[in-house]
């Protein structure tokens, strides 16, 4: 059977999301390392200011190291047509759903909500606050399109077929 052309193109692009995703987790760690340093930036104040939130964060850039090392190894065995990449790689969408979903709720209580809160208080910045708060909505929207499109793909017949043995004896 010839390769799908979506197991090549998934292939390419879970190594380039894993790639980016190692790039977000180095910004986070170096942002989380300036926690409690002196700042006027109120996402990092919060940060210091709130254990849970981050408690979250230390958790979230933990999982996201794994769920990017993991999304390589999927896209790598995804290009050598290993059968266990593709049930990786649909492990890792729906994983990333579902984090996507608690991300969104986590940021809104924790990061939104406040900031909403004290932009209420000195009231000069309300409107950038509630824009930020849209976009950070639309942003976690975002990251479920490439998800829900890899695992669509992997459940595909034809993609599924790809990652069976021949059924005779592995010779066309």
């Amino acid at each position: 059977m010839q390769r799908p052309t979506a197991v090549t193109v998934f292939g390419i692009l879970n190594i380039i999301f894993a790639a980016l995703g190692f790039i977000t987790m180095i910004a986070s760690v170096a942002m989380f390392a300036a926690v409690g340093t002196d700042t006027k930036n109120p996402v990092i104040q919060l940060i210091h200011d709130s254990p849970a939130y981050a408690a979250w964060m230390r958790v979230s850039i933990g999982l996201g190291l794994v769920a990017s090392a993991a999304l390589l190894a999927a896209g790598i065995g995804l290009l050598k047509l290993q059968p266990w990449a593709r049930i990786l790689s649909i492990v890792y969408a729906i994983y990333s759903m579902m984090m996507v979903l608690v991300g969104t709720v986590v940021n809104y209580v924790w990061l939104v909500q406040p900031l909403l809160a004290q932009a209420h208080k000195k009231q000069d910045a309300e409107a950038g606050a509630i824009g930020g708060a849209i976009g950070g909505m639309a942003g976690g929207c975002f990251g479920m399109i490439y998800p829900i499109l890899l695992l669509i793909f992997m459940l595909v017949p034809k993609v599924s077929a790809a990652f069976r043995p021949a059924p005779n004896g592995g010779q066309s």
